[in-house]
């Protein structure tokens, strides 16, 4: 089956794109937010990287090389974006240089984490829609329950409790899951803890 899709692609089918687009996106997104911590920019970063990868695609080998390119090419394109916007990655430019200059180990570390943070929002996606949103702007945006409160126009004691409960439900469907995944998801929760 990934051979085929790897033919398909290889043979100009848009529907594969789409298919390896729908697969990495928003892994890669994650990790791009990461380097350059806004999401709009990760967004475009992450299309212009699948836009050089189809204008490669005769010189990608195989299925695994996609991946690699995608998260290569986005990575690059995240330091020439801080770069040109003279801006540092988390305020330290000596990070910035050490990401230039062990590209491999950082990129591996930079996957791994943004690969366990898309399996953690696709079990952030089985929570009703209102817990979804209180989690990803209480965890990943780092909002407080106040800012939540004017945002969504609830109540605290309304947040406190969507917040409760996806975090219940979360724990639960963690429980038989992989110790990274699970990690990582209290690594989250640990974040809002520190910023209110």
């Amino acid at each position: 089956m990934e051979s085929e899709l790897f033919e398909r692609f290889k043979a100009n089918s848009n529907q594969a794109l789409a298919a390896y687009f729908d697969r990495h996106a928003r892994a890669l997104i994650f990790f791009a937010r990461r380097i350059v911590s806004d999401t709009y920019v990760a967004e475009e970063l992450v299309q212009d990287a699948y836009v050089k990868l189809w204008m490669a695609r005769e010189r990608i080998a195989n299925d695994a090389h996609i991946k690699s390119f995608l998260y290569r090419t986005t990575r690059n394109s995240c330091i020439d974006h801080l770069r040109a916007t003279g801006h540092r990655i988390q305020g330290s430019t000596c990070e910035l240089d050490e990401n230039i200059r062990q590209p491999d180990n950082d990129l591996l570390a930079h996957m791994i984490h943004a690969e366990t943070l898309h399996l953690v929002y696709l079990e952030v996606k089985k929570l009703s829609p209102t817990q979804q949103q209180i989690f990803q702007l209480s965890f990943i945006d780092g909002l407080s329950t106040q800012e939540i409160c004017a945002a969504l126009g609830m109540t605290s004691n309304a947040v406190f409790v969507a917040r409760s409960k996806a975090l219940a439900t979360l724990q639960r469907l963690f429980n038989g899951k992989d110790l990274l995944i699970f990690l990582t998801f209290l690594k989250l929760v640990g974040l809002e803890q520190t910023t209110g």
